[in-house]
């Protein structure tokens, strides 16, 4: 069974007061209504297909391509677009170290934490991009690094309490609770058994 996107169309239409129904119309994309304060029952005025005004610095042509999904994806992809490259820097940073560079990563807004190293996520956002959006040059990139390659053990503890106590600087790399897998195959080959053959059934 292959997964197909299909371009149509989904309305919420009146039943009667109390219930509604949605309709679907295939091959029909179109523009859709604001729901006032999330109230299917309440449209308001009607949006065209577009980009996010508020990430945009000028105003969007709207989307005319059909529903416009692919034109959004390659909107969020985009080397114009910066945020989505910073975003997923982040996020794989935050998986290897425990802590983004920016240490709420679901918020790299107003609100949000400011990067402890804005020139290094700035830095690998655009190697990222240059290197065709690539998870496994980035994590490569990262897990090369003299930084993730340190000890855990800090040079001056007693320094490092005062000036970067939760270790934003990257003095020395964090402990990390061992998950389960790695855990087993420690085990494992500590005592000689670990079977390091490549390929064979899966589960």
């Amino acid at each position: 069974v292959a997964n197909a996107l299909t371009e149509e169309q989904v309305r919420v239409e009146e039943i009667n007061k109390d219930r509604m129904k949605i309709v679907y119309f295939p091959n029909k994309p179109r523009d859709l209504n604001i729901f006032i304060r999330g109230d299917a029952g309440k449209p308001g005025t009607q949006v065209q297909r577009g980009f996010l005004r508020v990430l945009s610095p000028e105003k969007n042509e709207p989307f005319t391509n059909g529903s416009g999904r692919l034109e959004l994806a390659r909107a969020i992809a985009d080397r114009n677009n910066p945020l989505t490259a910073r975003v997923m820097v982040n996020r794989v940073w935050m998986h290897h170290f425990g802590v983004g560079l920016v240490d709420s990563p679901s918020n790299f807004g107003m609100s949000g934490s400011t990067p402890s190293h804005p020139q290094l996520l700035d830095d690998l956002a655009v190697r990222f991009m240059e290197n065709g959006w690539s998870l496994k040059w980035l994590h490569r990139e990262i897990m090369l690094s003299s930084t993730y390659q340190q000890s855990s053990a800090p040079a001056d503890a007693d320094l490092l309490k005062s000036v970067d106590p939760g270790n934003r600087l990257l003095s020395h790399f964090n402990r990390h609770r061992l998950n389960a897998e790695a855990f087993r195959d420690s085990v494992l080959a500590v005592s000689g058994q670990l079977d390091r053959t490549i390929g064979g059934l899966s589960g």
